[in-house]
């Protein structure tokens, strides 16, 4: 390596010569001497690696990369300004110059030290004053000292940061090889690593630790050398006789000298057993003992096997006695705890005496260590168990005892000793009289004292050198002067003249001086000196590695010599302190436990490394392997924000690896873990995402799982994770644990953030004690206990409570959120004798006031006393949903709550009303400004207003132009009432899915079709229509913009994509455009494109991403033989959504053609929909993989034919069911199978619990009947062992059942008695089926699985008691319009609307106007009394016109064109409308284009879209004059309206769209454009219908397929092409319709629902209502045929 000037200058420091290097080589020598049986080199050789770069780094440190060859002169001058005489370079000019210079008292101009620092000589201020005049001089001094100290440091440091860097990886690895660091295994678990491991694995993946606050920094140069034993030589025995450093430390031991000596009489306060001790240790380190038996110290070990020391120390000296019971146990327990009855008697008196005097000793951790080893000498144990010196002082001269200082002998050094303490004060004697440092002034002027203390060290300098009590000193008494100037001048003599030059130059340094006179190279010779002396007590390789730490630590001494000097020795010393650190792992006892800081900065380092490291593996192996360390560290320092960090990596990690985490740890640390969390919760204020959620709960099961009995005590730490606990946990929890009253108290505590479903488990787990008994039998203080539990105790057994329990807890039961079937059965117990209610007992009765009669509520709202505290508690639980917004207490409340005055109400008090404000009626808010609108309004939680109302509203903001699209996005309340005007004015400066899409989804599931189109042909930014934009996307610069538009994508018009995609452009583009959301008919349409422009493979399949959900059937089949097809089904059913129908039916056809095929590797949604025969065929992993699949996604599971359902949900029984009794579905099996249990056949709903069933029904209220269980349920309910026959059955019965009083037949539900058929008791039933209904399961299970019809004449049945006359005497009711808001509109007949006031018929006219089931005389008979308050129709507004509703369709013709019915807003409800006759489409048609002055042929898109069913009121005529374009972009908007045209309107519409400018001729049409058109398709010719192909009739949607006419089904289409249908479509097939097919045509159509499969073909045509002629002889034949060829 090369030779800089800066390295020798840096590390010789001022050496004068190589001498010193002649003695290190003669130390190796003697080191390679003493090892005759192994030599040098070969020790050399086994651990080169480490050697080489220790002494590398070595020579680095002490002369910096140079061997030797330096020149004579730079030596000498080096030499020179060490300050030595012998020299070879002169320097006595330089001399002679600082000599001069200093008689003329020369100061420095310019200073650069530190404001307030000495700068050697005492002319620094005039300096400092000169500095503050050339600052340009002191900035260039500054920048020069700077460079050339970054210059010198980069090069050096940047060597030795290098060469310490070999070091640690040497070292590392041969301490991995004693110290062995935990490694996960592959199931993810990891041994527990300790403290030293954890530093370990830390500095193997760069962790850099604080080496300093672990201990392992030099703090000096090192003292001894750990684990050495060296002989005492005669010069050190020497030295240790001389006196030690004067001061009070000095008399101390003069005084425990002398009582060894026995020269003063025995010290108060210390036993004398203690003294003894001391006094062994003492003689054997002077000399005075056995030189060969006291160097291994004192040995307590022989001591506590003493028998007749315990005998006079048991009455003496308790400390001792505790300590061998303590720490030497063994032999306390041999020599004490023998047979003999004498020393067990002993023992106890030893045991008692030092209980009873409290010996508990409170020693330090090093003296802990020491007492158990043979190194404790004499100065340690004074430190640990001597008292400190001014108890000793006061022992040999205290005032306790009057007499002891006269029994001291005269002259004697310790009566002097005394009378000079004589006249200090009692406090100064208490406490150490020397503590300089904390002496006040006066003290200093005390010569007694200074007499005393004048040998203390750092007294005279602290006196002379701090200037401000120099100055002090010197103003009380003068001399002091004199004595400070001797110790300057001492002080400069002792400097070497290199410090001396250093400490007069004008630059600025922040280091000690007095570092420049230290010679490093002896401090490296008496090392090996001492290495070749001395023995090692540890073995061979943990010593030589203690033995390379020692030479680290002076190393890491040498180079912070210069610390503050030199540029870069931070980081050097830092990488030292690494290597340091690692030498240090060998000593365990020493990581045994560590300081508070060293916590603390492991938990700081850890926290960093977290934060910073981007290996999510690494992260986990951390916290896999050390995390209990980490919580002990965190434990003992209370360290909350190093437990919040380490939660929330826990969080992110994978749930198996969290569960490995926990289960490797030990029980005890897990326990401890569980404690201090639940202690520091509240300061951690863990924030929980989805995601982390998730991990929390996983998190939570591994606790759980971790102990396999929760005790209270651990349950109470737990707490915390409440809200976290899986239902399955708590079911497993023991019985008698939830009983326990700590445990109540905690899930009380937690109820809040609970999930009703964790509470129910709770409460299902309480009943299944035997502890708690009976509920009749249940005290009212334990009802209290669990009183968030109470509203989820089965309404089974809740209507057990009695009113004895029930009265004491009206007022906390009035506070939580009963529902009303438990809350009216609170009310029936209580007050079932009390008629009238006292204002007292309403305001206690709290929720439970909201479950009283309507027409009691309408008194009690009258009394002033309790009406506003009625109505806010009434509107609280319409707001939280507890009663309906639209019954019958709604409408009690709007006459009170219309009084208010609105302008003075708060936003908290409006938001109060959030249910009833859509009741009060837009004219209550408008008298709000448009800014407070849109603040109430766009808060969550808002139930959403009428279309008339809503576009009153949105009218009013947009007339002060405050909408924005912000707005509007969170105004979904009012999106029923948006309109063209509203919109059209609105801009987004640019589209993007962050902050757009959101929104857009959620228009786009709230909005009608019509709105739709208005929204995306409307609303515009800044580059245009939402439309055009995303077609610039798809045309320009696709991966970048596509994905800003990709929420847009499924709404873009096929018609629209067809010219802008071309299979070039797709294909260069695939990129982006194969994580788009495309819809199926785009997805066919572009895999097309693609195929006609490039040849695609399987290989080329997967780089089209959802692209290839378009793929055809033909395609599919001409890679059936490919060895990859494998891969292509599993890719294929692993696309988002699924395979669309035609392509599963093909996947399914090519299964079936090759056996061979694995179904495992099929995804679980495609697999759930395979045939029945081909269930058969899965594992049962597959299996059960399918039902976590359908609990997943249930309502997949809904939109399956009946029978695959049915076949699934015995397979779940089959699969998942455990039951104990066999032969029963007992109640844990029914919540396994959870929704799954009414699609049960009906030998299985035989085998179910009835018991289990009753604490149930609440659950089930929730789960779809299909039609085909309903017979077999109702069976179940109606069992004498569960609700009985419902001829006996009470209000309570039909409360409990809720909404399952549908699964009971007419006659059934007739039976039940007119007096339990209440209004009440009726309007619960039908608000809980509504709300059924409007749920996602209710929604596809009322379209799907429920008979409509039958439906009705349930209805009926039940409300017969309400709208009927109760008998032949009693007059037929007259509805109020609170009695149409407990029932519905089609309830009444026409003669009792007719009745009805004017009033209350206008209170109710949107409630009749949004009933779609209103028959035509009903709503003729509304409007014609409607029109006598609404006259003259031509003055409609918009707003009215929308409350109307559904009566708009009973005007006459004459009225609907004089309606102004432009608005197209009014059009989207209009054209929704299902009851126009042809005559009144055709005048509402006909009066929009007469008044916008529009001709068929210009209407636009939106117009057409908009009009909806309305568009039938144009003639075939007009029709072939619609824009073909126009009606092909629309068609997006009408593909699922069921449109009530004529068949010639049918077929004007779709030869439209048959034109050249929409799709052209149908012969060239894809399946992608019939799916397009969806119910269109049905109107397609005759001749154009029975010429399509396989493909072609693929795209044909369910919905067009039942639209069609069953004549023209039965005559367009053929065996052949009904058999193409896919199962969806052939299920789509009406009753209707099968009924006009012939027998080849149904049996096609069954082979297509069935998939094929000719059993179930035949098992479902027997089952099916339209049975074959028993005369078809041949068609079985051909089944028959058929079932033979497939065996």
């Amino acid at each position: 390596p090369s030779v800089k000037v800066q390295d020798w200058f840096l590390s010789l420091r001022g050496s004068p010569h190589w001498d010193w290097l002649l003695g290190l080589l003669q130390s190796l020598i003697t080191l390679s001497e003493r090892q005759p049986h192994r030599p040098i080199l070969a020790f050399l050789s086994q651990n080169w690696r480490t050697v080489s770069a220790v002494l590398e780094a070595t020579l680095q440190a002490v002369i910096s990369g140079t061997y030797g060859q330096a020149s004579a002169g730079l030596q000498g001058f080096i030499c020179a300004l060490k300050g030595r005489s012998d020299c070879a370079f002169g320097v006595s000019w330089l001399q002679q110059l600082l000599q001069f210079l200093e008689t003329r008292n020369w100061k420095p101009v310019v200073s650069l030290h530190p404001a307030g620092e000495p700068a050697g000589y005492s002319g620094g201020d005039r300096g400092g004053q000169q500095a503050q005049k050339n600052l340009a001089l002191v900035q260039s001094l500054d920048g020069l000292r700077r460079g050339l100290l970054h210059r010198v440091g980069s090069s050096v440091y940047g060597s030795l940061r290098e060469k310490v860097s070999r070091v640690t990886m040497a070292i590392l690895d041969d301490v991995s090889s004693v110290v062995e660091v935990p490694q996960p295994n592959f199931q993810g678990r990891c041994s527990v690593g300790n403290l030293r491991q954890l530093i370990l694995w830390g500095i193997r993946h760069n962790v850099m630790w604080n080496a300093q606050a672990l201990g392992a920094g030099s703090q000096g140069l090192p003292s001894s050398l750990p684990f050495l034993s060296c002989p005492s030589t005669q010069e050190e025995q020497t030295q240790s006789r001389e006196p030690s450093a004067a001061g009070p430390r000095q008399f101390t031991e003069k005084i425990l000298e002398a009582a060894c000596n026995d020269s003063i009489p025995g010290l108060t306060g210390v036993s004398n057993f203690t003294v003894f001790l001391y006094c062994k240790l003492f003689e054997g380190e002077t000399g005075s003992g056995n030189p060969a038996a006291t160097h291994l110290g004192l040995d307590l070990h022989a001591t506590c096997s003493d028998a007749a020391w315990y005998l006079s120390a048991a009455e003496e000296d308790f400390f001792w006695v505790h300590v061998c019971t303590e720490f030497f146990a063994h032999e306390f327990n041999n020599t004490v705890c023998a047979n003999s009855s004498f020393w067990l008697q002993k023992a106890q008196q030893v045991k008692r005496l030092s209980r009873d005097a409290a010996v508990n000793p409170e020693l330090s951790e090093d003296c802990l260590a020491q007492l158990g080893s043979r190194s404790l000498n004499a100065e340690a144990f004074r430190n640990c168990f001597l008292p400190n010196n001014s108890v000793l002082i006061s022992a040999l001269c205290g005032r306790d005892s009057p007499g002891s200082q006269q029994s001291l002998p005269e002259g004697s050094w310790a009566a002097a000793y005394c009378s000079k303490i004589d006249n200090l004060t009692f406090d100064d004697t208490f406490r150490e009289p020397c503590q300089y440092r904390e002496w006040t002034v006066e003290k200093f002027t005390n010569f007694t004292l200074l007499e005393l203390c004048g040998e203390t060290q750092g007294l005279r300098e602290h006196m002379c050198l701090n200037a401000t009590l120099y100055k002090q000193l010197v103003g009380l008494i003068p001399q002091f002067a004199d004595v400070c100037s001797d110790l300057r001048a001492q002080q400069e003599s002792n400097k070497c003249l290199l410090q001396r030059i250093f400490d007069m130059l004008p630059a600025r340094y922040e280091f000690d001086t007095s570092k420049l006179c230290v010679e490093t190279a002896p401090m490296l010779i008496d090392l090996i000196h001492k290495l070749s002396v001395c023995e090692v007590d540890v073995g061979e390789r943990e010593g030589f590695l203690v033995m390379l730490g020692y030479v680290l630590r002076v190393l890491d001494f040498v180079v912070g010599l210069s610390s503050g000097l030199d540029e870069g020795e931070r980081e050097a010393r830092q990488g030292l302190g690494q290597a340091i650190l690692l030498s240090s792992l060998l000593d365990n006892t020493s990581w045994a436990s560590l300081r508070p800081e060293a916590s603390m900065s492991v938990l700081h380092t850890v926290g960093v490394f977290l934060r910073r490291e981007q290996n999510a593996t690494v992260k986990e192996d951390l916290l896999s392997c050390f995390s209990p360390v980490l919580w002990d560290l965190i434990q003992q320092n209370g360290n909350s924000s190093a437990l919040r960090v380490l939660l929330q990596e826990y969080l992110q990690m994978p749930k198996d690896s969290i569960r490995s985490l926990v289960m490797s740890a030990e029980k005890e640390a897990v326990k401890r873990f569980i404690s201090h969390m639940h202690q520091s919760w509240d300061q951690l204020q863990v924030e929980t995402s989805q995601q982390e959620l998730q991990a929390m709960e996983t998190m939570t099961a591994a606790f759980i799982h971790k102990f396999p009995r929760v005790t209270p005590e651990l349950f109470v730490d737990l707490s915390q994770f409440i809200p976290f606990m899986s239902v399955s946990d708590i079911m497993n929890f023991p019985a008698s644990l939830i009983v326990n009253d700590s445990v109540l108290t905690a899930i009380r505590d937690h109820s809040s953030e609970m999930k009703s479903l964790q509470k129910k488990a709770f409460v299902k787990r309480l009943l299944q004690s035997n502890m708690v008994g009976d509920v009749p039998t249940w005290p009212p203080y334990f009802l209290s206990s669990i009183l968030p539990l109470l509203p989820f105790l089965p309404v089974h057994h809740f209507q057990q409570l009695t009113s004895q329990q029930l009265s004491p807890l009206v007022e906390l039961i009035g506070n939580s959120s009963l529902d009303g079937v438990r809350g009216r059965h609170v009310l029936r117990t209580i007050f079932s004798r009390r008629k009238n209610l006292t204002g007292d007992d309403l305001l206690r009765l709290g929720v439970l006031a909201c479950y009283l009669d309507p027409a009691e509520l309408g008194l009690y709202l009258q009394d002033p006393a309790v009406s506003s505290v009625l109505w806010q508690q009434l509107s609280q639980c319409i707001s939280k949903g507890l009663i309906s917004s639209s019954g019958r207490v709604s409408c009690t409340l709007l006459e009170p709550l219309a009084a208010l005055n609105i302008s003075s109400m708060t936003s908290s008090e409006l938001s109060a009303l959030s249910g009833l404000l859509p009741q009060l009626g837009a004219s209550f808010l408008l008298s709000l400004t448009s800014q407070r609108l849109l603040e109430i309004l766009s808060e969550p939680g808002f139930h959403t207003f009428s279309p008339a109302q809503a576009f009153q509203i949105l009218s009013k903001i947009t007339k002060d132009g405050n909408l924005s699209v912000e707005n509007l996005c969170s105004l979904k309340p009012l999106l029923s009432g948006l309109f063209p005007a509203a919109l059209r004015d609105l801009r987004w400066t640019d589209f993007s899915e962050d902050a757009h899409c959101p929104c857009w989804r959620r228009l786009q599931t709230e909005l009608k079709p019509g709105h739709r189109a208005i929204l995306i042909c409307t609303f515009r930014s800044s580059r245009g229509c939402l439309i055009s934009i995303f077609i610039g996307c798809l045309l320009t610069d696709a991966p970048q913009r596509l994905k800003q538009a990709n929420c847009l994508i499924p709404f873009v018009p096929l018609r629209k994509l067809i010219p802008a995609m071309s299979g070039d452009t797709i294909w260069r583009g695939i990129s982006a455009y194969r994580h788009a959301q495309w819809s199926p008919q785009q997805a066919q349409f572009l895999f097309r494109q693609i195929h006609e422009f490039k040849n695609i493979t399987i290989k080329t399949v997967k780089d089209l991403g959802r692209v290839a959900a378009g793929m055809s059937c033909d395609f599919v089949r001409r890679l059936t033989n490919h060895t990859d097809f494998t891969e292509l089904l599993q890719f294929l059913t692993d696309l988002p959504g699924g395979p669309r129908p035609a392509l599963r039916k093909c996947l399914v056809d090519e299964l079936r053609k090759q056996p061979e095929l694995d179904l495992g590797s099929l995804s679980s949604g495609f697999a759930a929909t395979l045939p029945v025969t081909m269930l058969e065929n899965l594992s049962n992993a597959s299996v059960r993989g399918i039902l976590s699949h359908i609990q997943l996604h249930f309502l997949d599971f809904l939109r399956l034919p009946h029978y695959k359902q049915t076949n699934l949900a015995e397979k779940a029984l089959s699969e998942l069911g455990s039951s104990p009794a066999p032969g029963m579905i007992d109640g844990a099996l029914l919540d396994v199978l959870g929704p799954l249990f009414p699609f049960l056949d009906r030998d299985s709903l035989a085998l179910v619990d009835r018991g289990a069933l009753a604490l149930r029904l609440e659950e089930i209220r929730s789960f779809c009947l299909p039609k085909e269980a309903l017979r077999d349920i109702s069976d179940l309910l109606t069992q004498r062992d569960l609700l009985g026959n419902p001829s006996k059955w009470q209000v309570g019965d039909v409360e409990h059942l809720g909404r399952l009083v549908f699964a009971l037949s007419t006659k059934q539900i007739n039976s039940i008695p007119l007096t339990v058929l209440n209004k009440t008791t009726v309007e619960q039933v039908l608000v809980g089926q509504k709300r059924w209904e409007k749920s996602l399961v209710g929604g596809i299970c009322v379209s799907r699985c429920v008979d409509q019809q039958y439906h009705r004449k349930q209805t009926w049945s039940l409300i017969r008691g309400i709208v009927k006359a109760r008998n032949r005497r009693a007059k037929v009711p007259v509805p109020s319009c609170a009695d149409i808001r407990g029932t519905f509109p089609s309830a009444w007949t026409p003669t009792q609307l007719r009745r009805m006031s004017l009033d209350e018929l206008k209170e109710c006219v949107e409630v009749f106007g949004q009933d779609p089931s209103l028959g035509s005389e009903q709503r003729r008979s509304l409007w014609v009394k409607l029109r006598q308050s609404l006259s003259p129709v031509r003055e409609l507004r918009a707003d009215q016109v929308l409350a109307l509703g559904s009566l708009l369709t009973e005007m006459g013709d004459r009225e609907l064109q004089d309606t102004s019915l432009t608005d197209l807003g009014v059009l989207v409800h209009l054209g929704s409308l299902t009851n126009w006759t042809p005559r009144k489409m055709r005048a509402v048609v006909l009066s929009m284009l007469r008044k916008s002055g529009v001709k068929v042929e210009h209407l636009s898109v939106v117009d057409v879209a908009t009009l909806g069913h309305l568009i039938c009121g144009l003639n075939p005529t007009e029709m072939k004059r619609l824009s073909p374009y126009n009606l092909s972009v629309a068609v997006l908007f009408l593909r699922e309206t069921t449109l009530p045209c004529t068949e010639q309107q049918m077929e004007a519409l779709t030869n439209c769209l048959a034109r050249a400018e929409a799709f052209g001729p149908v012969s060239s049409w894809g399946p992608e454009i019939f799916t397009e058109i969806g119910t269109l398709a049905a109107g397609l010719p005759d001749m154009v219908l029975s010429a399509l192909l396989q493909e072609q009739m693929e795209g044909i949607t369910p919905e067009a397929v039942a639209l069609m006419s069953p004549k023209k089904m039965a005559v367009v289409f053929s065996a052949v092409q009904l058999s193409w249908l896919s199962a969806e479509q052939a299920w789509a097939v009406t009753e209707e319709q099968w009924a006009e097919l012939d027998a080849e045509q149904r049996h096609a159509v069954g082979l297509a629902r069935y998939e094929g499969d000719v059993l179930m073909e035949l098992r479902g045509r027997s089952s099916s209502p339209s049975v074959l002629n028993a005369d078809s002889f041949a068609l079985r034949s051909l089944a028959l045929c058929l079932l033979l060829q497939q065996l």
